[in-house]
């Protein structure tokens, strides 16, 4: 039965700081208005340490409510007490109670035209007067406003086309694992012939715009490295380019290559992280919000970092509901309701994000035959000849008896006390724009919580991965930015160490060293204000803030990220020469 709609729009409100919370309709009936207060940037600047709580929470804890809960619960019930308040709260509770009397239950529809409130995390939305957090009780989507759309009527099989990206130079993915875990997820549905899944083997561009044309494709489920770039303000997807390395596909283009299917697919899975983030200055310029605006009816995305396990009973229990013509809205809830039951105290069940374009009943599955002498469907087997560029190669027993010290290689497993069985260990899969992915140890996490900086990690690895520990390359003067190779974790230390000679013009008095100019000369040809003009500096490819580096420094990183060298200048045009850079990870 579908459930009832309460559609609240919050925006803009008169003065700076204020927002308006409207209801647009309810079947409580209607439609209140209220403006209230709320410290945008100091919500979002909590975003990493709510995301380690969240993280930290697959472990279990025998203590009523864990101070990883209590952190959640805080965001929560601040965003619900300000969107929620008045006569607002009045209609929602109103709708509640009139939705109970018939039987149903009530759909909160968010939709945020404000930009920035995108980026908070609404699903942890928790009403402390009932003591429960909305998405777990209710089906909670975010509204991109769209017409009508008539329901897909479908005859069984829901055709759902798998694409599992892992380019050279990130974090390597364990290509078998990720297959594996998928197909066991949608495993009842294969047999019983609700469900088809099809592997995309060519992993660039070209193959996915083949494949979309081959036939028709009712759901793409991507896994794979996905990061929000700061400089063009938009969420992109690392596809697998031609040289095997990764070709960073912008949401926008994204939305413009899925268009080429006929039909276009109706909903785009997205297991990748902060595929559900969305950016401080343009609404929609997420990617899971970019899809749904170009015309993509349902996108589910993470808008952290998720565990394995919970990986797998989130599409365990959103697959089962779409099998059995449940709408997206509350499939999500499914999901979330498998994360709740994968692990005791969990928190993971807030990561996922359900972006929905008009109504949230996508398909109309019809019955499905009972032809019994038919073999039953299974997934395309992979090419026993060669995999595409990127693609991980098959696990051997070497690969797969890996240790506890092996806690920061992507897809490995974190350290677990003696005496545990190896299949109940946790493992993080961190999957970011660039360089290795890193294992959030719980003890690092516990620290983080108390409000102390992340360490290295105690075993020496430091979430570095299967990097090289140095690197050593050219920074050119007349260059942007160039990419070291390494990737930065939380805590992570590198000695960075540059010498050579350089010009900012033709002239031969204009040569320079890695420190630039005399710092009073030209300030206002800097990119970092701090640091001299022409001197080297660097940043990490995930956020926004410069540090200068000069003939040398130690860098703690501050976030994850891929490490980059540049020059601090303006006008890069008319500079010549290069810097040599040798730039070690501190282990």
């Amino acid at each position: 039965m579908d459930p009832a709609v309460m559609e609240l729009e919050i925006g803009p409100g008169p003065e700076p700081g204020s927002y308006v919370a409207r209801v647009l309709r309810s079947v409580g009936g209607g439609e209140p208005t209220e403006t209230f207060h709320l410290d945008l940037d100091e919500l979002v600047d909590r975003r990493p340490l709510l995301e380690a709580s969240v993280l930290s929470s697959a472990v279990s804890t025998r203590r009523v409510m864990s101070d990883t809960e209590a952190v959640l619960q805080d965001v929560g019930r601040r965003l619900f007490d300000a969107a929620f308040a008045g006569s607002v709260g009045t209609a929602y509770r109103t709708s509640l109670a009139v939705a109970s009397e018939r039987g149903l239950s009530v759909q909160v529809s968010l939709r945020l035209t404000a930009p920035g409130l995108a980026a908070l995390p609404w699903e942890a939305l928790y009403d402390a007067d009932t003591d429960r957090y909305l998405c777990r009780k209710e089906p909670l989507v975010r509204n991109v406003p769209a017409a009508h759309t008539p329901v897909l009527r479908i005859a069984p099989p829901l055709r759902v086309l798998g694409m599992i990206s892992s380019p050279r130079g990130l974090p390597m993915l364990d290509v078998e694992v990720e297959r594996e875990r998928l197909e066991q997820a949608l495993g009842p549905h294969i047999e019983d012939g609700r469900v088809e899944l099809s592997w995309l083997e060519d992993l660039t561009w070209d193959g996915l715009h083949a494949k979309l044309l081959e036939g028709s494709w009712h759901v793409l489920h991507f896994i794979g490295h996905g990061a929000y770039d700061t400089a063009t303000d938009e969420g992109v997807l690392a596809f697998v380019g031609r040289d095997g390395r990764a070709d960073h596909v912008s949401a926008s283009a994204f939305a413009d290559l899925l268009d080429e299917a006929e039909p276009t697919p109706r909903l785009v899975v997205l297991n990748s992280c902060q595929s559900g983030t969305g950016g401080p200055t343009d609404l929609f310029s997420g990617t899971a919000a970019a899809l749904a605006r170009s015309g993509i009816h349902a996108v589910a995305a993470m808008q952290f970092s998720i565990s394995d396990d919970a990986a797998l009973a989130f599409s365990r229990g959103f697959y089962t509901a779409l099998a059995h013509n449940r709408g997206i809205d509350e499939a999500v809830r499914s999901g979330r309701i498998g994360i709740l039951g994968a692990g005791r105290g969990t928190l993971e069940w807030v990561t996922p994000v359900l972006y929905l374009r008009g109504d949230a009943q996508l398909f109309d599955l019809g019955s499905v035959p009972t032809d019994h002498s038919a073999e039953p469907r299974s997934p395309a087997p992979a090419d026993a000849t060669g995999r595409p560029p990127g693609a991980a190669p098959p696990r051997t027993q070497a690969a797969s008896a890996r240790t506890s010290t092996d806690a920061s290689v992507p897809g490995s497993r974190a350290p677990t006390p003696a005496g545990e069985r190896a299949t109940r260990r946790p493992t993080w899969r961190r999957w970011a724009l660039a360089g290795g992915a890193a294992v959030v140890a719980i003890g690092a996490v516990v620290t983080a919580l108390l409000l102390i900086p992340f360490g290295p990690d105690p075993g020496g690895a430091g979430g570095s991965g299967d990097q090289p520990s140095t690197a050593e390359l050219a920074v050119p003067l007349d260059v942007d930015w160039v990419d070291v190779g390494l990737y930065c974790t939380l805590g992570d230390e590198f000695v960075i160490e540059v010498s050579g000679r350089g010009w900012l013009d033709e002239t031969a008095d204009s040569q320079i060293g890695p420190d630039g100019l005399p710092a009073e000369e030209r300030p206002e040809a800097r990119v970092l204000p701090d640091a001299n003009t022409g001197s080297v500096i660097g940043r990490l490819d995930t956020t926004p803030e410069r540090f200068p580096v000069g003939t040398g420094t130690t860098y703690v990183c501050p976030a994850q990220g891929g490490l980059m060298l540049g020059i601090n200048d303006t006008d890069l045009e008319n500079n010549s020469g290069e810097f040599g850079a040798v730039v070690t990870l501190n282990q």
